[in-house]
């Protein structure tokens, strides 16, 4: 059985630096959450075993996604400029980081998830 703690070491292992003791706190707890969401959308008949390996990357990934997102969130580095009508600003919404790690843990559990994609039934030609 898949525990938080292995969990918890996959993504220390990926968060490359080390942690705080209240940040690995807080890992933890969103490693729990990864868990929870993954495991709810797994196709019928299979479980975290079955697709072991996917299963604690997708959920270290998804684990420090939050992490990601609420470190950038509490110290934004802002960047704006203009240049004639065109004006950009960074620094505001998902992380680039937070948003990768989300893709590519979808993509790793892509073939063990229910497909929640849109479908029309029963819509006459």
């Amino acid at each position: 059985m898949i525990t938080t703690q292995e969990i918890l070491e996959a993504a220390l292992c990926f968060a490359g630096r080390t942690l705080s003791q209240g940040e690995e706190g807080i890992l933890a707890g969103l490693c729990e959450a990864a868990y929870g969401r993954w495991a709810g959308s797994l196709r019928e008949g299979l479980s975290p075993e079955d697709c072991r390996g996917a299963f604690l990357a997708a959920c270290a990934w998804t684990a420090l996604a939050g992490m990601s997102g609420a470190l950038e969130a509490a110290q934004p580095t802002p960047l704006s400029f203009s240049a004639g009508d065109l004006t950009v600003n960074a620094g505001k919404g998902t992380s680039a980081c937070a948003g990768s790690l989300l893709a590519q843990a979808e993509v790793l559990m892509a073939p063990y998830t229910a497909d929640g994609g849109f479908a029309f039934l029963g819509v006459e030609g």
